[in-house]
């Protein structure tokens, strides 16, 4: 089974968009079913030299409908610039029980896009599914903290960094 990840969206005045999540200490986050993100460094292919400096790619999420879907419309058809986002990943330590390991925090943060998907509720596996919606983020800033060790990294739009 699959470790879940939460997402936290703050509005441009810091208060919280309130998801769909229920459990324990999550209440009020999205739960996000799917999760892609890329970090590259441009580069030529005939001569391996660095072309450009590192691109950020848009952070992709998959999400079930919830009370924040429309808010998150608002986000995009407004271009509102939120506060700040963060998405808190869990996992199964050796005692078996669920912990924080990794965090990660963007700044200055947009929805770029969203998309909504209806799944085949005639499927022959019986199983139920929400409708769900994909949805981009852009940021300005964005910091990975992987909690044992309080190792991090910051990277933003406007810092000078080279390979």
């Amino acid at each position: 089974m699959a470790s879940p990840a939460y997402l936290w969206l703050y509005d441009a005045n810091g208060a919280l968009l309130y998801g769909g999540s229920e459990v324990l200490s999550r209440e009020g986050a999205i739960e996000i079913q799917s999760f892609t993100h890329g970090l590259s460094v441009p580069f030529d292919g005939n001569t391996g030299r660095l072309t450009s400096t590192r691109v950020h790619q848009t952070m992709g999420l998959v999400k079930e409908f919830d009370k924040s879907t429309p808010y998150l419309y608002r986000a995009v058809a407004t271009s509102e610039k939120l506060q700040k986002a963060v998405i808190k990943w869990y996992r199964i330590n050796a005692a078996g029980m669920e912990e924080e390991f990794l965090n990660m925090t963007m700044e200055g943060v947009r929805i770029l896009n969203i998309n909504p998907h209806m799944h085949n509720f005639k499927q022959a596996d019986g199983q139920a599914s929400m409708p769900t919606e994909s949805i981009g983020l852009g940021y300005q800033k964005i910091t990975w903290l992987y909690l044992d060790g309080h190792i991090s990294f910051t990277d933003q739009w406007n810092s000078s960094i080279y390979a």
